[in-house]
């Protein structure tokens, strides 16, 4: 499945639960674009071109962050360590649990659905999300049924 990036090799099972972020950093770049590209050539007063320039800054700030920290985050299950790990590429991996602790969890917390894993022990404290949110309307049913015959069966199984 290309919006979660699937891959199993090596006893480990790969995904990218975030990777519908890019539609959205792609969109912020374009008001980037026009913030700093465009905005020095229209005829409009300089303390609107500097309020321009401050929200594409902020811009700016916000797409890093959602770059680095959340679009590219990578779950691993790893079947010879038995454990669950959360990477950033370049920054950092993080062990989360043992495959004997995880617990799935359906999070509605928002009001769409997500799916999430925590410790049993700990699954209403810190839940990690393992996919997109799914809305209720008919496109969200469509990415929920797909996300679960493609990602969530064989990690399940996976996981056994």
């Amino acid at each position: 499945m290309a919006l979660y990036n699937l891959e199993i090799s090596n006893g480990q099972l790969s995904f990218q639960p975030n990777l519908s972020y890019y539609t959205k950093i792609k969109i912020f770049l374009v008001g980037i674009f026009l913030c700093f590209a465009v905005a020095p050539f229209l005829p409009i007063g300089n303390d609107v071109k500097f309020f321009l320039y401050i929200i594409g800054a902020g811009l700016c700030c916000y797409v890093v962050y959602e770059f680095m920290f959340l679009a590219n985050v990578t779950m691993i299950f790893d079947q010879n360590t038995r454990k669950v790990y959360r990477k950033l590429p370049g920054i950092y991996t993080k062990t989360l649990m043992g495959f004997e602790e995880i617990r799935l969890v359906n999070d509605t917390s928002y009001g769409t659905l997500t799916y999430t894993i925590g410790a049993k022990s700990t699954r209403f404290i810190k839940k990690y999300p393992i996919s997109d949110c799914f809305p209720d309307n008919k496109k969200g049913h469509r990415r929920q049924l797909e996300f679960e015959t493609t990602i969530l069966e064989p990690l399940l199984e996976f996981v056994k």
